[in-house]
């Protein structure tokens, strides 16, 4: 299969799991929210933080840095992992036992508490199984990492409606995501075993320092950068209470679950980023400019939705109750565009084995969105860390780009940025036009807006000829994925 065909099918897969996972993870965090008052669904965004910190304690970078291992060393790949199992095994176990020692002496219900423990153990579940999933993203793979994804938001969906309709609260709750989390942990070791390879635990103490070594660094950097996407929640809790964290957390969920379009495109793109660290510094600015040009492109229209039609989200999508959110919602939707393009850096930086400029610029900007939120909240409440979000998110991005410019890859925010933006406004025009039409004249409207956007796009020439002829040879991807498969499954039966 061509590179170009794999790159296409990798989308292909990415954005059909980012269309039916996402939907699906989204239609439960709406449905969470409608269920629950907004105390209720507050105390659930802060356990999710709680539980969400500890797994990025637990796994400094190692899940990322494997799929780099194995990309780059297939020869050795058994002994990698085997090793890199284990000692998942170590530092999950480890940092279990501090979060279970530490949960006693927080101020808050015992239920909270169980529930804080359960959705630990389902966070630090969540690491063995991206442990496995690293192998099928090493072999770009995509469509057997997504369909895992897939699985792993109906499971959950599906748990947590018999949770709410069993009235089990937030402690089924809890339980819905641990119980998606094993399904999913069992789908990688069932597919990895089976097609790829069996590992069996390695004590190999010098693998492991080399693997702490190397992930640390991204490890600290990629906790710090998923910490300051959390720590909103766990600063406004302690600033302010619950009922702020709800409406708070309704808008911010929505905007954390969209997020998993730019990632689950992302993924895929890390072992290419690494081949290409080895062989053309050339090639990998190539490939750099050209993702961020299409994450680019993707995320204004999310962006310009959710300012031009933030009431109607919050109206349609949640409940009335949320209806003081609506300011919240068009401050976050404006910070869509960075935070879409900031998911491809960790990968970039891992790839060039920058781990710790990585490091260094999210530590500063983490800081920095920290005491924004400790500003912020005490004069403007729910609304302060809406602010320091979109603040932060576009400063580290434009760090990142600074850093790796001075890397030899460089890359013109104007040159590509100025196209989508008047696609936007020509956007936003329409939907503003429609907002206050009936129901079925605003998803007419909405519809539209995407043509006029996709349109304008076209017609000041985003698109080279290179990269048309590029995505058309890419397509062809269905025929040569089924003859792999073919063979796979004939020399595995």
């Amino acid at each position: 299969m061509k590179q170009s065909q794999r790159i296409v099918k990798n989308a292909v897969f990415g954005v059909l799991a980012a269309v039916v996972g996402g939907g699906i993870h989204l239609a439960t965090i709406l449905f969470i929210a409608k269920k629950v008052p907004v105390a209720e669904f507050g105390k659930y965004s802060w356990v999710l933080a709680f539980a969400m910190f500890f797994q990025f304690l637990a796994d400094s970078g190692l899940s990322r840095i494997l799929v780099r291992e194995v990309a780059t060393q297939r020869e050795n790949q058994a002994r990698i992992v085997g090793a890199a199992i284990a000692l998942i095994w170590i530092l999950s176990i480890t940092v279990g036992l501090v979060m279970l020692a530490l949960l006693p002496f927080l101020r808050i219900s015992f239920e909270v508490k169980v529930a804080a423990a359960l959705m630990g153990l389902s966070a630090l579940s969540q690491f063995h199984a991206s442990g496995y999933g690293a192998v099928l993203r090493a072999y770009e793979d995509n469509e057997l990492n997504q369909l895992g994804y897939v699985l792993h938001k109906v499971v959950l969906f599906a748990v947590v409606f018999v949770a709410l309709h069993r009235s089990s609260g937030l402690v089924g709750i809890a339980v819905a995501h641990l119980a998606a989390v094993w399904a999913l942990w069992a789908y990688y070791y069932f597919i990895v075993t089976r097609f790829y390879l069996r590992a069996h635990l390695i004590a190999d103490r010098a693998l492991w320092k080399k693997l702490l070594i190397t992930a640390l660094p991204m490890g600290g950097g990629v906790m710090l950068r998923q910490l300051a996407l959390q720590a909103d929640v766990l600063v406004l809790k302690s600033m302010a209470d619950f009922n702020a964290v709800g409406l708070f957390s309704g808008p911010y969920r929505i905007g954390m679950a969209l997020r998993m379009v730019p990632e689950t495109l992302a993924l895929p793109l890390f072992p290419l980023y690494s081949r290409l660290a080895v062989e053309s510094r050339e090639k990998l600015g190539d490939a750099y400019r050209r993702s961020m040009k299409y994450f680019s492109l993707m995320s204004f229209p999310f962006g310009v939705f959710l300012v031009a039609w933030s009431d109607a989200v919050i109206r349609y999508a949640m409940d009335p109750k949320y209806a003081a959110a609506v300011p919240a919602m068009q401050l976050l939707g404006a910070g869509m565009v960075p935070l879409f393009a900031s998911t491809l850096f960790p990968y970039l930086f891992a790839a060039l084995d920058e781990q710790r400029r990585f490091l260094v610029s999210t530590s500063i900007c983490g800081a920095l969105r920290l005491l924004l939120d400790a500003a912020l909240i005490p004069s403007f409440g729910f609304l302060g860390p809406c602010v320091a979000f979109l603040v932060t998110e576009f400063l580290v991005v434009g760090v990142w780009i600074a850093q790796l410019s001075r890397l030899g890859l460089r890359f013109s925010l104007a040159d590509v940025l100025w196209r989508p933006l008047v696609a936007s406004v020509a956007m936003a025009t329409l939907l503003f036009a429609v907002k206050s039409l009936s129901f079925p004249w605003q998803v007419l409207g909405g519809a539209a807006s995407l043509v006029v956007y996709l349109g304008v796009l076209w017609a000041v020439g985003t698109f080279a000829e290179e990269e048309i002829a590029s995505t058309r040879e890419g397509i062809a991807f269905i025929r040569p994925m089924l003859a792999y498969w073919s063979t796979t499954l004939r020399r595995k039966t």
